[in-house]
């Protein structure tokens, strides 16, 4: 099985293995990501400063 990855504004964000195929919820502000999870939130810092275009995610097939 892949690691789980994620791809927001542009920047990729690795979940982990144990992830993959899970349907996660981000939040995201000015500096960071926050990643609803299972065991809890995880908070990713942002590296990059471009806006949000598409608020509809794709969903796992």
């Amino acid at each position: 099985m892949l690691p789980a990855v994620i791809m927001v504004c542009r920047q990729t964000v690795s979940l982990g293995r144990q992830h993959a195929g899970e349907v996660v919820t981000v939040h995201v502000s000015d500096t960071t990501f926050t990643i609803d999870l299972d065991e809890g939130p995880r908070m990713v810092r942002r590296t990059t400063d471009i806006p949000i275009r598409n608020h509809k995610p794709h969903r796992p097939r």
